[in-house]
Parts: structure tokens; C-alpha cells; sequence
């Protein structure tokens, strides 16, 4: 029979979806052979034993796919086994609860000693199972020939056993989202091949052991949201694979080490929320390949390097929270091409709004400002900023855009309507003075409007009816008078949004005269 190429095209896509052979291995039942029409043998009885003994830790199974650990074959339909076709032992062991409806499916029980005995094993996965608690079984240690280990999002508690150093085959390790406590072992940098170590969101508290050095392989580093001390290792500058870097809502303390700035293959830097001090080492603008930059919530101090302008797939940037001083960093030439999220905010950061957005400008030749598509987010709030919003020939992409709480005065140019994708508009907290523009009724995606606390005159516009989508509203502590729209959602707001004015009138303030 001819297949036809429709058919042949969509069983290329069948085969080519299927999942690659784990370890040494493959899945096999009872139909599969090896060696031409040999069968594959079964599994081994020491296997199904110890598979079993994990089934029995577990007292409650919600996902259904223990059910499926019946009959003599662990290498038939015993989901989430896989074996050696050729030998019939388990390689590969992957529970993974349902993504779907979060919080039905899960397992309760403990992990069994027993799973030690699946000496064959290199991929061993528990993820999700959000009630597997107990201790990590320091039996663990015996899976010599293991390459994946992965306990997440489960109840596991107690201290990381040192015995795992003994895996000298380990490159994959997470034990992420759990209540790990304890430190880190220094055993573990004997593990010359790991390549990933994920502990992040457990109760892991001291120091990053100085042995971990040693890991030169090491591309993905995870310790966020724990109790981690002590000063951000100077030898990470050493690990020349690292890629990603989270060292987040820890209490690490100490400047920041400039040999982060050497890693040429970074793409991923988070210092957020930690008690680091010091300045930002300008030699940050030499890690080209950096993607995500996170430092808020610190106590950084001194300007922000103007060689952070230079990164050209820098994407996020968040330096809230700290104690940055200076003028912003303008750049010459295109800055920041591909930035989608800039938080400057909470720092005494100074200069000029016009000159920053100018320097996000993807058309420097022109006297108005064309925001590029990408920038979906910007947080400048809380700083000593001044200048006047300049003309806007385009930024429809930018979804978020905070100056509050600045220096910021001029008026609210009619063109700020090309900012036609945004969402959040807060101007609250300035110096900004003149008429609120009709054309910002254009703007009908706003669900945030503040531009309270101003120097605004004149009223409020009657075209504002159309912003219907708006959530939240506050033109306190202006200088407005007139009658407030009288339709959904401006008259049904709280008083408040509207107090401190020369002469608002009308729902939810009282009804105007006849003057009006």
C-alpha cells in the first residue's frame, strides 16, 4: 500500500514528537522485541520490588497513575516507568502530577528507601506531587548510574544528605519548592559533572560552600528564596558555562562581585532582595548575552553605568528599591533594543523624563518619540526626575508607564494618545500643569488613570464617558473644575478621587449649579 504524502508528513510529526530515549533505554511492553523477533524480557524482579515499595509509601494517589502499577510487567503499561528494551531494567522513573485543575491531583506519602535498589536507574523524577514529604532517602546514593534528579514541588523536608556527592554520574539536580533545611553539602562539589542545581523556594540557610568552585560545568545555578548568608561568591566569575544566575530573596550581603563579568554566556542575573551594598560594576555592560537583569530591593548606591545601554538583548531591568543616585543613563545611539520591562523606581535617581524616553527612541532623528513595539513596561516612580513629557509619534506596545512621585512638570501632551496600548497610566505626585487633553479618551484600553496630586486646571473631559474600562481613577488635589463625566465608571467612583479641587460638581460630589 501507498501512503499518501499527507499521511507520510503527519507521521513524521508523530515520530519526531515522541520523547527521546532516556538514558541508555526505551520504554517496552510486551509486543516490543529486540534483535529482530527476540522479546524483550520483562522487567527485573528486584525492580518491581522496589517500585513497589514506593507504591506502598504512598497512602493517597489522586493522579491516577499508580493505578496503573499492576501485573507482573513493570515495563508494560506502568505509567511513568521506562526500561532497557534489551535488558528489561528501569532507567527512567518520571511522576509529573497533571498540570490540569492545580491542586486535585497529587500524592501523599513519602518517598521510599526502596527506590535505591533500582541500580540501572538515570532519570529519577517526583515533580508536583505537592504531598511527598519525608526526608530525601539517603538511600538515594546507591543509583550510581543516576544523571537526573528531580524531588520538586513536594513536602520534602529535612537537611540535602551529603551521601548524594556519591552520584558521580549526577548533571541534572532540583529539589526545588520544597522545606528543605540545613545547609548546602560541601560534599556536593566533588560532583564534577553537574551541570544544574536548583534548591530554590526551601529553608536552606549559610553560606554557598567555597568547594563549589570546583563545578566548572555548572550552567544553571538556583539558590532563590531561602535563608542563603554571606557574601555572593567571587569564583562564580570562574564557572565559564554559567547561564543563569538566581541568588533572589536570600540575605546575601557584600558588594557585588565584578568577576560576574566575565560569564560571556549569562543570560539570566537575579540579585533581587538581598542585603547587597556597594555600587553596580560598570564591567556589567560587557556580558552581551545577558537577557534578564533583576537587582531591586537591595541597597545598591551611586549611578546606574551607562554601559547598561549597550545590551542589546537585554530584555528586563529591575533596579527598584535601592538607593541609586545620579542622572539617568541616556546612551547614545539605539539603547536597549529589545527592552520590554524597565523598573527604575525607588531610588533619587535625577535628569530628565524627555531625555530618557529619547534614549528608548527607536527614530533618534525625530523631535517626537517612537517608543519601540517591544516596551510593554515602564517604572520610573519615586525618584527626583524632572523635565516634561516630550511629543509621542508612536508607542502602542507600552501597556505600563509610571512617573509618579517626581519633579516632573510641563503639561500632558495631546499626543500622549498614541500610547494607545496602555493599561496603567499613574502621573500622580508632579508638577504637571495645563488641561487634562481630550484626545485621552483614544486611550480606551486604561483600566489605571491617577493623575492626582498636580497642578491641573480646566475639566475634566466630557469624552472620558468612553473610557469604560477603567478600574481606578483620581484626580485629587488638582486644580479642576466642572462637572465630573456623569456615566459609568467616573460617576460611581469614591469621593475621594475627586477631592481637593477648585470645583468638581456632580456624582459622586454634590450636584452642580445651573452655572455649569
Amino acid at each position: 500500500m501507498q501512503l499518501s504524502p499527507r499521511l507520510l508528513r503527519v507521521l513524521a510529526i508523530l515520530l519526531a514528537a515522541l520523547p527521546p530515549r532516556c538514558c541508555a533505554g526505551h520504554h517496552a511492553d510486551s509486543s516490543s522485541t529486540v534483535a529482530g523477533d527476540r522479546p524483550s524480557p520483562p522487567c527485573s524482579p528486584a525492580d518491581r520490588a522496589a517500585l513497589l515499595g514506593f507504591k506502598a509509601g504512598v497512602a493517597v494517589d489522586t493522579t491516577g497513575i499508580l493505578a496503573t502499577w499492576a501485573g507482573g510487567d513493570c515495563c508494560g503499561a506502568w505509567e511513568g516507568v521506562t526500561c532497557d528494551a534489551a535488558t528489561g531494567r528501569v532507567v527512567a522513573l518520571q511522576l509529573e502530577a497533571p498540570k490540569a485543575e492545580v491542586g486535585r491531583h497529587y500524592m501523599q506519602g513519602v518517598l521510599s528507601a526502596s527506590l535505591g535498589g533500582l541500580e540501572f536507574l538515570e532519570a529519577l523524577v517526583v515533580r508536583d506531587m505537592a504531598r511527598i514529604a519525608g526526608a530525601i532517602p539517603a538511600a538515594l546514593a546507591r543509583l550510581t548510574r543516576l544523571r537526573q534528579l528531580y524531588l520538586e514541588g513536594n513536602m520534602l523536608s529535612g537537611a540535602i544528605p551529603r551521601s548524594l556527592a556519591l552520584l558521580r554520574s549526577l548533571q541534572y539536580l532540583s529539589l526545588a519548592g520544597n522545606r528543605l533545611d540545613g545547609q548546602l553539602p560541601p560534599e556536593l562539589g566533588a560532583v564534577s559533572g553537574l551541570e544544574q542545581i536548583n534548591v530554590a523556594r526551601n529553608r536552606l540557610s549559610g553560606a554557598v560552600p567555597p568547594s563549589y568552585e570546583n563545578l566548572s560545568r555548572l550552567a544553571y545555578l538556583d539558590l532563590g528564596s531561602n535563608l542563603f548568608s554571606g557574601a555572593v561568591p567571587g569564583f562564580l566569575g570562574q564557572l565559564k558555562n554559567m547561564a543563569l544566575v538566581d541568588l533572589s530573596n536570600n540575605s546575601f550581603s557584600g558588594e557585588i562581585p565584578a568577576s560576574l563579568c566575565t560569564l560571556r554566556s549569562l543570560t539570566d542575573l537575579s540579585l533581587s532582595h538581598n542585603k547587597l551594598g556597594g555600587q553596580i560594576p560598570t564591567q556589567m555592560g560587557t556580558l552581551r548575552s545577558l537577557n534578564s537583569l533583576a537587582m531591586d530591593g537591595n541597597m545598591l548606591v551611586g549611578p546606574i553605568p551607562a554601559s547598561l545601554l549597550g545590551l542589546q538583548k537585554l530584555w528586563y531591568l529591575n533596579l527598584s528599591g535601592n538607593g541609586l543616585s545620579g542622572p539617568l543613563p541616556t546612551g547614545a545611539g539605539i539603547a536597549l533594543p529589545s527592552m520590554v520591562s524597565m523598573d527604575l523606581s525607588r531610588n533619587r535617581l535625577t535628569g530628565d523624563i524627555g531625555q530618557l524616553l529619547r534614549s528608548l527612541s527607536v527614530n533618534r532623528t525625530s523631535p517626537q518619540i517612537v517608543l519601540a513595539q517591544k516596551l510593554e513596561h515602564l517604572d520610573v516612580s519615586e525618584n527626583k526626575i524632572a523635565g516634561a513629557l516630550p511629543d509621542l509619534a508612536r508607542g502602542a506596545g507600552l501597556r505600563w508607564l509610571d512617573i509618579s512621585g517626581n519633579a516632573i512638570g510641563g503639561q500632558i501632551p495631546s499626543s500622549i494618545s498614541k500610547l494607545s496600548g496602555l493599561e496603567r497610566l499613574d502621573m500622580s505626585r508632579n508638577r504637571v500643569r495645563g488641561t487634562i487633553p481630550a484626545s485621552m479618551a483614544e486611550m480606551v484600553r486604561l483600566r489605571w488613570l491617577d493623575l492626582s496630586r498636580n497642578e491641573l486646571v480646566g475639566r475634566i473631559p466630557d469624552n472620558f464617558t468612553r473610557l469604560t474600562g477603567v478600574r481606578h481613577a483620581s484626580f485629587r488635589g488638582n486644580k479642576l473644575c466642572g462637572q465630573i463625566p456623569q456615566a459609568r465608571p467616573f460617576n460611581l467612583f469614591r469621593a475621594a478621587a475627586y477631592a481637593h479641587n477648585l470645583c468638581l460638581c456632580g456624582k459622586p460630589l454634590p450636584a452642580c449649579r445651573k452655572i455649569w
